[in-house]
């Protein structure tokens, strides 16, 4: 792949998925208009659509295997980065956007439209070759969930809520639903409602049918008012426009993308209702001051940040909405008749939740106004909890009903009674699943295996939507009987019942595997904390043993003869360089070049710092070379000198490849070393 294909990756990751979307419901939304501004603002040389058509294999069963590839690379290089075939999915929403009635071409033919923005020919994509595409959709989605709103909130479909006419290009089309003036527009149809005292949040459904009845169609998109008048799409468009109005919060404007949201969660602890908050960004710091007296307080090394300065959650606050600004940070929680608590595995109690988690208990809390809705849904779905609990407890809001534990322990069951009953439950859905998965169980010793569970306390496996209820599960390559009925109650799969015996497992299903390892105990070596070994003093060896110290550890010998002793040795240069970087070179300046790689992060970054960890540095030594050290980030490079010297690049290394590298990165100093740097490099490219 060229520099203009990982050009366009780096500026779409950074568009849509960058940091500032931490806690925002984001779309991949790309039209023939926003790629032309994306080309404008950020210098683009060549268009879209022209950069990712050249390196289709057109013709082949895949002509998509190169994007495929490429992005496998990348992934060896950046596990956590944002999946490498953006682009190509970029140009799926824009021919999604072009669905249009035309001479050439019905509204629904949405292949042609793909076919001829890549190729400029109609026939030579057609759907036969369009699922490597779908798949990729689903392998963003789980990306986006698994940084937990990190990158932004994912707003793609899980595969169970397309029709299956779009079971593929239905991805691409939900992307392409809401344009940016239909989301600058919502809030002002949001606060139209609840001017009239509508119970919030409304089901998406309910929203669609005020904006007939309203007859407010006209403010919204072409893309919006086809896809309303679509009988198959329009219940994604209602669970799309349905999670808009959650995640708003009260204001005219919905928080503006750059400004992080901290979500305002309740907690229930010791029989007592309090206020959390959940930051999403990756810098948190530990204290926080908003508006009124507001103060944020992070609880250890979490996510979450203890609360003061807000009155208690009571039946007035909960059903009003409440906002606290703050700097570049907004805290907020939107109006609610209906609160469902479920323990937080963090926190260690119970806590505000999205939606329901089919297999868990849950409290549940309901306003005046939604008893009717949440009675009718436990009594279709619900195992446990059904009745309400009579008895008078201080900590529930007055006039509120109660009930605990409620448990849903069939997630296909749950759905369909969520689907029919919609009224203020209707955006309680279960978490959208895009790939198989283990969760929970006891882990024995992560640092040597991730997966590597104690006897008995197995993992639960989670199964994509795509595959609910088809008992397709297989552990070690074989079906077991005595998880069926999990599987078609769609809910997890506890593995800890099949009492495995200790060794390596598979699970598997539709084709992906994932291998886990069981023991009784393990043996974990002690770290040492300190280091015995023999000073070196002029090249030689101290006779006795000691401790080596910061001074003497870098030249001391532990256990190995001192044959290669050498204090002459030239004083390494320290250098710190940034992980988040796209790329870092060092350019030699005898003509190497090498590529630095990030040490992979220590054991302990999981057991003190959050899953989102800001960006950190790592070390580099240079013992006796001098040259340019450059880092790429957001498609610009900056250069640092380590002990630069006159450039000499024909002596050594491959001197193309480093004039190329140089080249790229004309732009990393004004510095007049590195302007020698790039005048011996033009020279050598001539």
């Amino acid at each position: 792949m060229d520099h203009s294909y990982q050009a366009w990756q780096e500026v779409l990751a950074e568009e849509f998925f960058g940091r500032q979307h931490a806690g925002h419901p984001t779309l991949f939304y790309v039209d023939d208009d926003v790629e032309q501004e994306l080309r404008y603002s950020y210098g683009m040389q060549e268009p879209l659509a022209e950069c990712v058509g050249r390196f289709l294999r057109l013709g082949t069963a895949e002509p998509y295997s190169a994007l495929e590839d490429y992005r496998w690379r990348r992934r060896q290089q950046d596990k956590d980065g944002v999946p490498a075939f953006l682009p190509l999915l970029a140009c799926s929403v824009m021919a999604a956007s072009r669905m249009v009635n035309d001479r050439n071409h019905r509204a629904t033919a949405y292949h042609a439209r793909f076919s001829e923005l890549l190729t400029g020919d109609a026939k030579q994509l057609g759907s036969i070759h369009y699922e490597p595409v779908s798949r990729m959709w689903q392998v963003l989605a789980s990306w986006q969930h698994s940084q937990r709103g990190a990158r932004g909130l994912c707003t793609l479909p899980a595969p169970s809520d397309l029709p299956s006419n779009r079971s593929m290009i239905g991805f691409a089309q939900s992307q392409a639903l809401l344009s940016g003036a239909d989301r600058s527009f919502m809030p002002k149809f949001f606060r139209s409602l609840r001017e009239h005292g509508a119970t919030w949040p409304l089901p998406g459904e309910t929203l669609l049918a005020q904006v007939e009845i309203r007859g407010m169609e006209r403010y919204f998109s072409k893309g919006f008012r086809n896809a309303l008048q679509e009988e198959e799409f329009r219940p994604f468009l209602a669970k799309l426009i349905g999670n808009y109005a959650a995640a708003w919060d009260g204001s005219d404007d919905l928080v503006p993308t750059g400004v992080t949201r901290a979500e305002l969660l309740v907690r229930l602890d010791a029989g007592r209702l309090s206020w959390v908050a959940r930051l999403r960004s990756a810098e948190q710091k530990k204290h926080v001051e908003l508006q009124g007296g507001v103060v944020l307080e992070q609880l250890g090394d979490t996510a979450y940040y203890e609360v003061t300065g807000l009155p208690a959650p009571s039946a007035d606050t909960l059903t009003r909405g409440i906002r606290r600004d703050g700097d570049n940070l907004v805290l907020s929680r939107p109006a609610s008749s209906v609160l469902v608590l479920a323990r937080d595995d963090v926190l260690g109690v119970c806590a505000g939740t999205d939606g329901f988690r089919p297999g868990e208990a849950h409290v549940v809390l309901a306003a005046p106004t939604a008893q009717r809705d949440v009675q009718r849904l436990l009594d279709k779905a619900a195992t446990t909890g059904r009745s309400a609990d009579t008895s008078k407890l201080a900590w529930v809001p007055r006039g509120w009903s109660l009930h605990k534990p409620v448990t849903f322990d069939d997630a296909v069951t749950l759905r369909r009674a969520l689907q029919e009953v919609q009224g203020a439950v209707g955006l309680l859905q279960p978490p959208a699943q895009f790939k198989l998965r283990l969760e929970g169980g006891l882990k024995l010793a992560p640092s040597l295996d991730p997966r590597l569970y104690l006897q008995g306390g197995e993992p639960q496996v989670v199964l994509p939507d795509a595959t609910e209820g088809t008992g397709s599960l297989l552990i070690d390559g074989k079906e077991r009987p005595e998880l069926r009925e999990a599987i078609a109650a769609g809910r997890p799969i506890p593995l800890a019942m099949l009492r495995l015996e200790p060794g390596r497992h598979t699970v598997s299903c539709a084709g992906v595997e994932i291998g886990f390892a069981i023991a009784d105990r393990a043996v974990i070596e002690p770290k040492a904390t300190k280091t015995c070994g023999f000073t070196v003093v002029d090249g030689k060896a101290s006779t006795s043993p000691s401790l080596l110290n910061g001074r003497t550890l870098p030249t001391g010998v532990t256990g190995a003869d001192c044959t290669s002793a050498n204090t002459q040795d030239a004083a390494a240069v320290l250098e710190l360089c940034r992980r988040d970087a796209d790329e870092v070179l060092f350019a030699a300046v005898d003509g190497r070049l090498w590529t630095l790689e990030a040490p992979e992060q220590p054991d302990w970054w999981g057991e003190h710092l959050s899953d989102t960890p800001a960006p950190l540095r790592f070390e580099v030594r240079f013992h006796g070379i001098g040259g340019w050290l450059l880092e790429r980030r957001n498609g610009r490079w900056k250069g640092r000198p380590v002990n630069p010297g006159t450039p000499k690049p024909k002596s050594a290394g491959n001197p193309r490849a480093w004039a190329r590298a140089v080249l790229n990165a004309q732009q990393a100093s004004v510095e007049p070393s590195w302007a020698a740097y790039v005048q011996a490099a033009k020279e050598l490219d001539r």
